[in-house]
């Protein structure tokens, strides 16, 4: 998640500062279709599911309940511009009945718009070029796919130099969630807890990729990369020391990636989808990629650009997800939190998208056959065969009662 900062631009594209997006988001699976015209100006402010989408999944023991919003941010320096974030949901992703594809991109630069479109569009085919390794390893499929998608887009007629996008993707199957994610968009599964009033716990499926990170500052250095806040760009800030501690505590001013032969890029994330000019300084497509096996335990998965996460904690999203029925509401309620908060710490907002999606859990299947064992083990001790001993004193109590 990127800070944002009010400072005066040091490079002439304040979008490669700012994180500005472009044009609507919207949903690429047919079932989902929003009833409003794409290019109209409501549909660019807020794009929606049309509420929940159901997806019963009886082979894994469990029904999805799905649902996003999309909405675009609020810009008064530019009253047009369109949400430049794109989510995707893609059911039964190359004929597999139990597989389902999600993902959120949050693009970036002039061109973030054409990015996010682009890799929504391209991912989904990408993932499933290869049906052997989707159905072997969706991990790896999942990888091949954002890499190639990223060769694409260079190849592709989009100046990507210095736009891109951001892409947190998942693989539901059956019972198991493949989360790949480039850039600081976040996946977080809600879990409850074995500990007496502990309630849902958050689980971050994905870690933020940003200089925050130590290991990620490292790997960007040793490209080449010179990591500095815009404080220290300008030299108001000594530049030989790392004068930042945590995101929260960043006071708008991150740190960020520059070349050494210029002011530029100026991005606040170590990964990204396009961004051509910045691969010389370690910006890379390469995800990283979480595997969790699912259980009763798991109650629904959020997944969302840094729009939702820039002020709301991955815990406070499951507290607020976990009060509503169904993911639709969750989804509305997580974006207008997000919404708000941004309009009380900012004069502006980023673009925020939020899928959700819901799981309802049938009886485990293990844990009915256990019990099942144990009702079976129960009732063979209720009419078991009695012991020798048992037998002899049954004989001797006849014989005293036959006296």
């Amino acid at each position: 998640m990127g800070c944002t900062t009010s400072k005066p631009q040091s490079v002439a594209d304040d979008s490669a500062i700012m994180r500005k997006r472009g044009p609507r988001a919207s949903m690429v699976a047919g079932k989902t279709e929003v009833a409003t015209d794409p290019s109209s100006k409501e549909a660019q402010r807020m794009v929606a599911s049309n509420g929940t989408v159901t997806l019963p999944q009886p082979a894994s023991g469990y029904t999805m309940r799905y649902a996003f919003i999309s909405q675009r941010g609020f810009y008064p320096d530019s009253p047009d511009k369109s949400n430049q974030d794109a989510a995707l949901a893609e059911e039964n992703l190359g004929g597999n009945s139990g597989m389902h594809l999600f993902g959120v991109f949050d693009g970036h630069g002039e061109m973030g718009t054409e990015c996010a479109r682009f890799v929504q569009d391209k991912l989904p085919a990408n993932v499933c070029s290869d049906p052997a390794l989707l159905v072997a390893s969706p991990a790896d499929a999942l990888t091949a796919a954002m890499l190639s998608t990223n060769s694409q887009l260079h190849a592709a007629p989009i100046d990507d130099s210095l736009s891109g996008t951001t892409a947190c993707s998942m693989v539901v199957a059956g019972r198991k969630l493949y989360v790949a994610n480039v850039g600081d968009s976040r996946a977080v599964l809600a879990e409850r807890s074995e500990r007496q009033g502990e309630g849902l716990v958050a689980c971050e499926l994905s870690m933020d990729q940003t200089p925050f990170r130590p290991d990620e500052c490292l790997r960007v250095l040793k490209a080449g990369a010179r990591v500095l806040t815009l404080d220290q760009l300008e030299g108001l800030k000594d530049p030989g020391m790392a004068c930042w501690t945590n995101e929260a505590d960043c006071d708008g001013d991150p740190p960020r990636l520059w070349s050494p032969m210029g002011m530029y890029p100026g991005t606040a994330f170590t990964r990204s989808i396009g961004d051509l000019a910045a691969e010389s300084i370690g910006v890379v497509a390469d995800p990283e990629v979480t595997i969790t096996q699912l259980s009763p335990a798991h109650q629904f998965v959020v997944l969302a650009s840094d729009g939702v996460w820039e002020f709301i904690t991955s815990q406070q999203a499951v507290d607020m997800v976990a009060r509503f029925d169904n993911p639709y509401d969750a989804a509305k309620a997580l974006v207008a939190q997000a919404y708000k908060l941004w309009l009380q710490k900012e004069t502006r907002t980023d673009d925020i998208t939020a899928v959700v999606l819901f799981l309802d859990w049938q009886q485990d299947t293990e844990q009915q056959s256990q019990q099942q064992q144990q009702d079976h083990l129960q009732q063979q001790s209720l009419v078991r065969t009695p012991s020798k001993n048992e037998q002899a004193s049954s004989v001797a109590v006849n014989a005293v009662a036959g006296l």
